[in-house]
Protein backbone atom coordinates (compact mmCIF):
# COMPACT_ATOMS: atom_id res chain seq x y z
CA UNK A 1 0.00 0.00 0.00
CA UNK A 2 1.27 3.45 -0.89
CA UNK A 3 2.39 5.56 2.07
CA UNK A 4 1.41 9.21 2.22
CA UNK A 5 2.86 12.11 4.16
CA UNK A 6 0.46 13.89 6.49
CA UNK A 7 0.04 16.66 3.88
CA UNK A 8 -0.35 14.08 1.09
CA UNK A 9 -2.96 12.18 3.08
CA UNK A 10 -4.99 15.34 3.63
CA UNK A 11 -4.84 16.16 -0.10
CA UNK A 12 -5.95 12.62 -1.02
CA UNK A 13 -8.80 12.81 1.50
CA UNK A 14 -9.94 16.13 0.02
CA UNK A 15 -9.71 14.84 -3.58
CA UNK A 16 -11.77 11.77 -2.72
CA UNK A 17 -14.39 13.51 -0.54
CA UNK A 18 -17.12 12.96 -3.13
CA UNK A 19 -16.63 9.18 -3.36
CA UNK A 20 -18.73 7.95 -0.39
CA UNK A 21 -21.85 9.68 -1.69
CA UNK A 22 -21.03 8.67 -5.27
CA UNK A 23 -20.65 4.99 -4.38
CA UNK A 24 -23.74 4.93 -2.15
CA UNK A 25 -25.84 6.35 -4.98
CA UNK A 26 -24.50 3.89 -7.55
CA UNK A 27 -24.69 0.88 -5.22
CA UNK A 28 -28.43 1.50 -4.91
CA UNK A 29 -28.72 1.66 -8.69
CA UNK A 30 -26.58 -1.48 -9.12
CA UNK A 31 -28.95 -3.48 -6.92
CA UNK A 32 -31.57 -3.14 -9.66
CA UNK A 33 -29.28 -3.95 -12.59
CA UNK A 34 -27.54 -6.75 -14.42
CA UNK A 35 -23.91 -6.66 -15.49
CA UNK A 36 -23.67 -4.56 -18.63
CA UNK A 37 -21.16 -7.02 -20.10
CA UNK A 38 -22.33 -10.55 -19.24
CA UNK A 39 -25.88 -10.00 -17.94
CA UNK A 40 -25.35 -11.52 -14.48
CA UNK A 41 -27.62 -10.08 -11.75
CA UNK A 42 -25.69 -7.61 -9.61
CA UNK A 43 -25.69 -7.69 -5.81
CA UNK A 44 -25.05 -4.00 -5.18
CA UNK A 45 -21.46 -4.06 -3.98
CA UNK A 46 -18.76 -1.46 -4.57
CA UNK A 47 -16.85 -3.96 -6.71
CA UNK A 48 -19.73 -3.73 -9.22
CA UNK A 49 -19.27 0.02 -9.75
CA UNK A 50 -16.64 0.45 -12.46
CA UNK A 51 -15.17 3.76 -13.48
CA UNK A 52 -14.78 4.15 -17.24
CA UNK A 53 -11.91 6.58 -16.66
CA UNK A 54 -9.96 5.37 -13.61
CA UNK A 55 -10.53 7.46 -10.51
CA UNK A 56 -6.85 7.25 -9.57
CA UNK A 57 -5.74 9.08 -12.71
CA UNK A 58 -8.76 11.17 -13.65
CA UNK A 59 -9.72 12.81 -10.39
CA UNK A 60 -11.60 15.57 -12.21
CA UNK A 61 -14.29 13.07 -13.32
CA UNK A 62 -14.07 10.43 -10.59
CA UNK A 63 -17.51 11.37 -9.24
CA UNK A 64 -19.11 12.23 -12.56
CA UNK A 65 -22.27 10.12 -12.76
CA UNK A 66 -21.60 9.39 -16.44
CA UNK A 67 -18.22 7.82 -15.62
CA UNK A 68 -19.81 4.55 -14.49
CA UNK A 69 -20.36 1.05 -15.74
CA UNK A 70 -22.26 -1.58 -13.80
CA UNK A 71 -20.13 -4.71 -14.11
CA UNK A 72 -20.11 -7.92 -12.10
CA UNK A 73 -17.42 -7.82 -9.47
CA UNK A 74 -15.40 -9.90 -7.10
CA UNK A 75 -18.12 -12.44 -6.28
CA UNK A 76 -18.88 -13.40 -9.86
CA UNK A 77 -17.42 -16.02 -12.18
CA UNK A 78 -17.05 -13.67 -15.13
CA UNK A 79 -15.22 -10.88 -13.23
CA UNK A 80 -16.21 -8.29 -15.86
CA UNK A 81 -15.10 -5.33 -13.72
CA UNK A 82 -11.62 -6.79 -13.21
CA UNK A 83 -11.43 -7.68 -16.90
CA UNK A 84 -12.37 -4.15 -17.94
CA UNK A 85 -9.77 -2.65 -15.60
CA UNK A 86 -6.96 -5.08 -16.46
CA UNK A 87 -7.40 -6.24 -20.04
CA UNK A 88 -5.10 -4.67 -22.63
CA UNK A 89 -6.79 -2.05 -24.81
CA UNK A 90 -7.20 -4.49 -27.73
CA UNK A 91 -9.28 -6.82 -25.55
CA UNK A 92 -11.28 -3.99 -23.99
CA UNK A 93 -12.24 -2.87 -27.49
CA UNK A 94 -13.76 -6.34 -28.09
CA UNK A 95 -16.00 -6.15 -25.04
CA UNK A 96 -19.75 -5.66 -25.50
CA UNK A 97 -19.64 -2.47 -23.42
CA UNK A 98 -17.02 -0.75 -25.57
CA UNK A 99 -19.46 1.37 -27.66
CA UNK A 100 -20.87 2.79 -24.40
CA UNK A 101 -17.34 3.41 -23.13
CA UNK A 102 -16.52 5.42 -26.25
CA UNK A 103 -19.78 7.37 -26.08
CA UNK A 104 -19.30 8.31 -22.43
CA UNK A 105 -15.65 9.22 -22.97
CA UNK A 106 -16.66 11.69 -25.67
CA UNK A 107 -19.35 13.18 -23.39
CA UNK A 108 -17.06 13.76 -20.40
CA UNK A 109 -13.84 14.52 -22.27
CA UNK A 110 -14.35 18.28 -21.85
CA UNK A 111 -14.67 17.87 -18.07
CA UNK A 112 -11.26 16.18 -17.76
CA UNK A 113 -8.62 18.53 -16.41
CA UNK A 114 -5.78 16.00 -16.37
CA UNK A 115 -3.37 15.61 -19.29
CA UNK A 116 -5.30 13.91 -22.11
CA UNK A 117 -2.08 12.58 -23.57
CA UNK A 118 -2.12 10.09 -20.74
CA UNK A 119 -1.74 6.60 -22.17
CA UNK A 120 -5.07 5.35 -20.77
CA UNK A 121 -7.15 7.65 -22.95
CA UNK A 122 -6.13 5.73 -26.05
CA UNK A 123 -8.24 2.83 -24.73
CA UNK A 124 -11.39 4.84 -25.43
CA UNK A 125 -10.83 6.31 -28.86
Amino acid sequence: MKKYSKKGLEKRKEERACLPEFFQKHIEIAKTKNCEECGEKLRGGTSEIAHILPKGYFKSVMCNDLNVLYLCGMYSKAQCHANFDNFPKEKVKQMKIFPKVQEVFLKIKEDITENLNYKLTERYE
